[in-house]
């Protein structure tokens, strides 16, 4: 039912889309040239100032704001101010994106703190779209200039009201409710930071995470959450060499026996694929027992790998299962995220994946 129900969503917004467009091209006598020029041109002073909301209300509120990533550049920010541009690696998976970083997470204290300067900073982005949706409006009608007010509604319909539904607001709304997203979501925006992770809230952050966990009923509601928690669990024991422990192990087979279609959103099936891949190299590379890896990746093995973390995960996969010699493009670093280039201490774990299954592979003699 909520499956229909999206699709009926976009279906409706599509049509709106064309409507509005067509209507406006032949009732209004538009050219489709300049409405389309003026489309481009606020979709990109809306990317530009939605996500310069996100991150300076993170700022604001004790988050550092270090890169601004508009579509084909990246803003560099160094001691609250805009200090440089370099060229940016489109991925086709978002139009911009504001890198916010935490600082020291080590007490209940400065975790709470976190997490209320990050539900300001993500409420921010939505709000921004909403004053620009109103000036363009207001400046339209006082003008008199339909272009400029078919624009802007095109633009929310296509943008704004998906991203608030599917984007902000969900991550806001999985906050607000989600104890056990929100632990995973400070320990991911921990690490991503350029100056690496400190020992004291790796040790804080990993131990709320592993408590979080074994106290979350599994059921389609925390499906989701569970699985970002648990991969991100397991990614860390395929590091540290320890075992995972029965209750990462009971996520990683009930979201198997599961399968996809329990992640009711598809952008939530990348966390089923995420995990998966993962426990290939756990049961690969620790417990060493091939078999299990072999019937997890039937799972996923025939699925599309959308972003760069699925796709280089998947070839780790294929490489510590005898499939494929995939050692050269690993090494090559260009199936990372190029978003988290610079970023210390997902840089240096990343690099020690490669090593461990390297190694594996080669105590294995598949190639």
């Amino acid at each position: 039912m909520g499956k229909l129900l999206f699709r009926f969503f976009k279906l409706l917004i599509y049509t709106s889309v064309g409507v509005a467009m067509g209507l406006s091209v032949a009732f209004l006598d538009l050219s489709i040239f300049d409405l389309s020029v003026c489309f481009l041109v606020q979709l990109a002073v809306f990317v530009m100032v939605h996500e310069f909301a996100h991150g300076k209300v993170a700022e604001m509120n004790g988050l550092r704001f270090t890169k601004l990533y508009a579509g084909p550049i990246i803003v560099i920010r160094k001691d609250k101010k805009f200090v440089g541009i370099k060229k940016n690696k489109l991925q086709g998976t978002y139009l911009g994106r504001a890198n916010i970083e935490n600082g020291e997470i080590r007490s209940d204290l400065e975790f709470d703190r976190h997490v209320i300067a990050w539900k300001r900073a993500i409420s921010a982005g939505p709000k921004s779209d909403i004053v620009l949706s109103v000036l363009c409006l207001a400046a339209g009608i006082y003008f008199k200039n339909p272009i400029i007010i078919i624009s802007t509604i095109v633009l929310d319909l296509t943008m704004c009201i998906p991203s608030y539904f599917y984007g902000d607001g969900t991550h806001y709304k999985s906050m607000e409710r989600d104890d056990i997203f929100t632990v995973s979501v400070m320990y991911s925006n921990s690490i991503i930071g350029e100056d690496g992770i400190s020992p004291d809230t790796e040790k804080y952050l990993v131990s709320r995470l592993e408590n979080e966990l074994e106290k979350t009923e599994i059921n389609d509601d925390t499906i989701v959450s569970l699985s970002i928690a648990a991969r991100t669990l397991l990614f860390q024991k395929i590091l540290d060499g320890k075992y995972s422990g029965y209750r990462i192990e009971e996520i990683i087979w009930d979201v198997r026996d599961g399968n996809p279609a329990r992640f009711k959103k598809m952008t939530d099936r990348m966390y089923f694929r995420n995990l998966i891949n993962t426990a290939v190299l756990y049961y690969t590379c620790i417990e060493n027992d091939l078999k299990k890896a072999q019937i997890l990746f039937r799972s996923i093995k025939n699925t599309k790998h959308v972003n760069y973390v699925e796709k280089n995960d998947f070839l780790r996969s294929q490489y510590v299962l005898g499939m494929r010699d995939n050692k050269d493009r690993l090494l090559s670093h260009k199936y990372r995220n190029p978003i988290f280039n610079g970023c210390k201490s997902l840089e240096d774990a990343e690099d020690k994946m490669d090593e461990i299954v390297i190694e594996y592979v080669d105590k294995m003699g598949f190639y």
